[in-house]
């Protein structure tokens, strides 16, 4: 894979926020070795209660053209589990897919994403910090 970097200047662009969701932004490390998969800035909104959320970033925006859905693949009281891919094309037309793995703790709103490239042995990863947007 090619090393490719996003910027973000609006990351809840195109998510909405009604009063019974949660919106969440997220500040994520970046480092040579995530080489530019994982997004500086993560938006997710999820409504109260529900099995899936919208996850926003650089990356999707580029990507997809707008928020993807995120099932939620953990709920407790410890923390929350989101998991999404991304359909992506390289250079020569080959089709791949990036999955995506956000654990967001809820004692302290850190959180931990790990991307697999699916079809390659390498995976990316990094930590970084929360908080809820007033809606």
């Amino acid at each position: 894979m090619r090393t490719v970097f996003f910027g973000l200047a609006l990351p809840c662009a195109g998510i909405a926020s009604p009063a019974s969701a949660s919106v969440i932004e997220c500040q994520m490390e970046q480092m040579g070795m995530n080489m530019g998969w994982v997004a500086p800035t993560i938006a997710l909104n999820q409504d109260v209660g529900a099995a899936t959320a919208k996850v926003s970033d650089g990356i999707i925006l580029f990507l997809a053209g707008a928020p993807v859905d995120a099932k939620v693949a953990t709920d407790n009281a410890k923390r929350t589990t989101y998991v999404w891919e991304i359909k992506t094309q390289d250079g020569s037309g080959q089709n791949g897919k990036l999955l995506y793995r956000m654990t967001l703790m809820k004692a302290d709103l850190s959180a931990r994403i790990k991307v697999i490239p699916q079809g390659y042995g390498n995976n990316f990863d990094a930590g970084g910090r929360c908080k809820p947007l007033k809606a």
